[in-house]
């Protein structure tokens, strides 16, 4: 199956499900506990939506049409840190994570590799983690 990934970098332009597909690209699973981000099934090939028209295809299946909603974990968007339940700052923030590790990975040629890391893209990766609820002063014990 053939699928597409937003290659823009324009936060205004982009629409919040493409801006939800950046941000769990690069976020951990929240029910798994060994998948780091989505990342696309066996078989799926994953091709940027704003091709030049280079991009060759040996097949005769048609060009793809709908984008990537689906891990090789079986766990959609919402399950990778892009939940309805994040509030819009919060939501912003990891949006533009998200768009700065794609800028990282498109500078190396790398933006529709989804298995390639590097220590810049761990360490970015850090600040998409949800963050652990703090104790109130109270519970605090002296």
């Amino acid at each position: 199956m053939k699928v597409l990934y937003p290659q823009s970098h324009d936060i205004p332009r982009l629409p919040n499900s493409h801006l939800s597909l950046k941000i769990a690209r690069h976020s951990r699973c929240s029910l798994c506990s060994t998948c780091t981000g989505l990342h696309p099934p066996p078989g799926w090939r994953v091709f940027s939506d704003s091709t030049d028209g280079d991009e060759s295809d040996d097949d005769d299946e048609p060009p793809p049409t709908r984008y990537l909603d689906r891990c090789e974990c079986g766990h959609g968007v919402s399950a990778h840190g892009a939940d309805s339940g994040l509030d819009r700052d919060e939501f912003v923030r990891r949006a533009r994570v998200a768009v700065r590790l794609d800028e990282l990975l498109e500078d190396s040629g790398r933006l529709l590799d989804f298995d390639y890391s590097d220590k810049d893209i761990d360490s970015l990766r850090k600040q998409l983690q949800p963050l652990e609820p703090q104790s109130p002063a109270s519970s605090i014990l002296l």
